[in-house]
């Protein structure tokens, strides 16, 4: 039998098409095919063993392969899958980097922090970091987008081309009505605020569905859900 926690790879290693890790496969199934030539009756079992299952025979496993070093020499081999990674990284590299500049950022983004608690970065891996939580809907997606970037309907944004029109929230407890009161401390929006300077994403998006008219051109609260 074979445990692993990754079925996918464990195909891949039996796959001898092109790809990435042919040679390595090719390599595999000659030893197999000796293996099976000299033995018939045998076969070799793969085993799904998921890491959250807590087995502690695979955790020591795990553990003695992970501590494993091998040299990879003065030549090593260089992968296709290892180019495709390391273009990858090179590229989220350079795009967090001019995002950490206020000049790409914008003046008045929005940061939210993610599941690990950190603030989100700029990536296109999975779906990337802002677009899977909000991307259920258009409505949504806009609506958030307005928020994080604070191009938004809202009388802070309105007043840099309508100067003459009254700034004042309609909840009458703010001056100018910016995205911060909205978020925070509108009464008008009043359930599940968000007082963290730095807010989950899971949070912000919580309050958006929680206030349908925060930051839609909408004049008065929507009564009924958002539309898929």
């Amino acid at each position: 039998m074979c445990f692993n926690t990754k079925s996918n790879l464990a195909r891949r290693a039996v796959d001898v098409s092109v790809h990435s890790g042919q040679a390595h496969s090719l390599f595999i199934v000659c030893a197999l095919r000796e293996f099976f030539t000299q033995y018939p009756d045998t076969s070799i079992d793969f085993w799904d063993c998921l890491s959250k299952a807590q087995w502690s025979l695979h955790h020591l496993v795990h553990k003695d392969i992970t501590n494993t070093r091998i040299a990879t020499g003065c030549h090593p081999a260089t992968s296709l899958d290892a180019l495709h990674s390391k273009s990858t990284t090179s590229c989220l590299d350079v795009w967090r980097f001019s995002f950490s500049h206020p000049s790409s950022q914008g003046r008045h983004f929005l940061f939210l922090k993610g599941g690990n608690r950190k603030s989100l970065q700029p990536s296109y891996t999975k779906g990337g970091s802002w677009l899977p939580f909000i991307a259920e809907s258009v409505i949504l997606c806009a609506r958030a987008t307005r928020a994080i970037l604070n191009h938004a309907p809202i009388r802070e944004f309105r007043q840099h081309f309508f100067p003459a029109e009254c700034t004042q929230c309609l909840c009458s407890h703010c001056q100018v009505k910016i995205r911060r009161h909205i978020l925070a401390d509108c009464s008008r929006f009043a359930h599940a605020p968000l007082t963290d300077p730095l807010p989950s994403i899971k949070d912000f998006v919580k309050f958006l569905k929680e206030h349908p008219s925060a930051f839609t051109f909408a004049p008065q609260d929507r009564l009924s859900p958002e539309p898929p």
